[in-house]
């Protein structure tokens, strides 16, 4: 009776267990993540893109945003625990006659990022975007591999497609639940954004195994 019963309770522990994961694998070109953020302009040619997500894995609001007291939360980057930042540049090309809806089309080139953490958003400093000791900790770190951006008006608006491949990670606690990017992506994610002005917003897909 008494092993019985320390089976029982084994079987439940470890459902328990599984019912706390929030880093589940996504399926490869399922959506994992959504987002909405915003770039700013180091030069003509270099930025850093920073984004805040809307949706990770299954996650919920609540999970990923600060809530004020006797509030709900707030999907911006002042309270979102986890943020990804991006350094890029960017090479304009030269226009083609094949493109004639196209008059601005640019290369950006391959680059690094990084998605940081913390449980305190209200601490970050966001006066200099070069100065990232109050952004957190560096949660999940990428490979952003090359991508080209068309543009119909000058470069004001267009879209965004490249893949980020997932180099380095470490597991953290995200409400009150163990979490590592390595489990929900470990292959990394493909991402469309659509730009507009220094705005963006765009849906990353799980990459599967075989994209290397």
């Amino acid at each position: 009776m008494k092993l019985a019963t320390i089976v029982l309770l084994g079987i439940l522990l470890l459902g328990s267990f599984a019912s706390m994961q929030a880093d589940d694998p996504v399926a490869a070109s399922q959506v994992a993540i959504a987002y909405t953020g915003t770039s700013v302009s180091t030069s003509d040619t270099t930025g850093i893109c920073m984004w805040h997500p809307l949706l990770v894995g299954d996650l919920d609001l609540t999970s990923l945003y600060a809530t004020p007291l006797f509030g709900t939360p707030v999907p911006d980057k002042e309270h979102s625990y986890l943020i990804w930042v991006s350094d890029f540049s960017m090479q304009v090309l030269p226009p083609s006659k094949d493109f004639k809806d196209i008059n601005f089309l640019a290369l950006v080139s391959t680059g690094s990022a990084t998605i940081y953490y913390t449980d305190r958003p209200d601490l970050r400093d966001w006066r200099d975007w070069t100065n990232r000791s109050t952004w957190g900790e560096p949660v999940a770190r990428f490979i952003r591999r090359a991508g080209v951006f068309p543009s119909a008006d000058n470069g004001y608006s267009g879209t965004l497609t490249s893949t980020a491949e997932l180099v380095s990670s470490s597991t953290f606690t995200l409400n009150g639940k163990q979490f590592n990017f390595r489990n929900l992506i470990p292959h990394g994610m493909t991402c469309t954004e659509a730009g507009i002005g220094d705005a963006e917003v765009g849906t990353c897909v799980a990459v599967g195994v075989g994209w290397l």
